[in-house]
């Protein structure tokens, strides 16, 4: 995921934390990565990247999933091995974080075949804050459903990305019983 290099990243809603001693932990709700998989689904039809950010709070050492964005509109670019999210999108999707008192935590997005690393373009543009979690679904998301297990783990820790093994995965990251709520923000510019 690219964005723009001068973006609105410093209001207080986006999560910036220091570096933490303890591991920090992730909640995810039941549905969250299939509907998350309907919202990058259909680009992934078209061969191109699909993607859903995540809002959620943080206590302590844990981070709980509250919300699923969905980006739609002159905003986003899909196309293959790339998305473009624009500053305008980014901006409105900082808004959305402070109306529903919420923080920037995550995202997923899909990549062709098993490709579950991180690109360089997506580790080098992408949201770069301490602790996000960033997922990436195979085979652009043409996948009738999967877990996060399935998926290329990556965590943003002490200025670089880092890809989460799967014992790691088992650890930190759980799934809840809360169902999440659903956002489709429009972005005309």
């Amino acid at each position: 995921v690219r964005v723009a290099k001068h973006s609105v990243f410093a209001r207080s809603n986006i999560r910036r934390t220091r570096p933490m001693t303890n591991e920090i932990a992730w909640y995810l709700p039941s549905d969250l990565l299939s509907r998350s998989l309907d919202v990058m689904r259909p680009q992934g039809a078209l061969g191109n990247e699909g993607l859903a950010f995540w809002l959620g709070q943080q206590a302590g050492d844990d981070v709980k999933v509250t919300h699923m964005v969905s980006i739609v509109g002159a905003g986003i670019r899909h196309a293959p091995l790339q998305l473009r999210v624009s500053l305008a999108a980014m901006e409105a999707l900082t808004n959305l974080v402070e109306r529903v008192g919420s923080h920037l935590v995550g995202q997923i997005h899909s990549h062709p075949a098993r490709m579950l690393d991180l690109s360089d373009v997506d580790k080098t543009y992408g949201i770069r804050i301490q602790n996000y979690l960033s997922l990436v679904c195979p085979h652009y998301a043409q996948v009738a459903a999967i877990n996060h297990c399935d998926c290329g783990v990556h965590l943003f820790d002490q200025g670089h990305y880092r890809r989460l093994n799967s014992e790691e995965v088992r650890r930190r990251v759980h799934m809840s019983r809360t169902p999440v709520a659903c956002i489709s923000l429009e972005v005309s510019k």
